[in-house]
């Protein structure tokens, strides 16, 4: 609870870090079922506070939400494979992202 609040009022790279902070909690505890129950009496975190530190990691450009078909957005799912495969090929080759 205490470091969702301090994402919300920080700015800029004070933000990011914090956010990368709760998102290295949020994997560590990704196996675990059922996992917003776990994540709310774990990290104090309630489901739409830990998806709204996810999705801002996402609009950074620093994680990217798997999504199924029919457009919903996988979060449990985008963490666990994040814990089961932490560095993606991207930063194994060092290859910047380019639009």
């Amino acid at each position: 609870m205490l470091e969702y609040k301090k994402f919300k009022v920080s700015l800029g790279d004070e933000k990011v870090k914090v956010a990368k902070k709760i998102l290295k909690k949020l994997i560590e505890i990704a196996d675990s079922e059922p996992y917003w129950r776990v994540v709310e009496e774990a990290l104090g975190l309630k489901e739409r506070e830990a998806k709204e530190v996810l999705l801002f990691l996402e609009s950074i450009g620093e994680l990217t939400i798997r999504r199924a078909k029919n457009g919903r957005r996988l979060y449990v799912l985008t963490l666990r494979e994040r814990r089961r495969n932490p560095q993606t090929l991207d930063k194994w080759l060092g290859v910047s992202k380019t639009v």
